[in-house]
């Protein structure tokens, strides 16, 4: 049986992610319009960090996920690199 992991709730260590260019092999969570939509590791990031592949377990295995002004994704704090 699949079980769909819960969006994070605030404060629980999860924290937004502006830049997507270092996120390469960290687990994070994607929301459109402020809805939580998919949780996974991110694979690999284009150079400029507009666009990151999304492995997950389910039906399917890995989605492509474009920055857009509606998509925001989150990264968990113990999981951030300062600068």
């Amino acid at each position: 049986m699949f079980t769909r992991r819960r969006a994070a709730e605030p404060g629980d260590g999860w924290v937004l992610a502006t830049d997507w260019t270092g996120l390469k092999g960290r687990t994070i969570e994607v929301y459109e319009n402020g809805e939580f939509v998919d949780c996974g590791k991110v694979e690999t990031i284009t150079p400029d960090g507009k666009l990151l592949w999304l492995r997950f377990q389910g039906n399917f295995q890995r989605r492509i996920i474009e920055k857009l002004p509606e998509v925001s994704v989150r990264v968990r704090l113990d999981q951030v690199q300062p600068d």
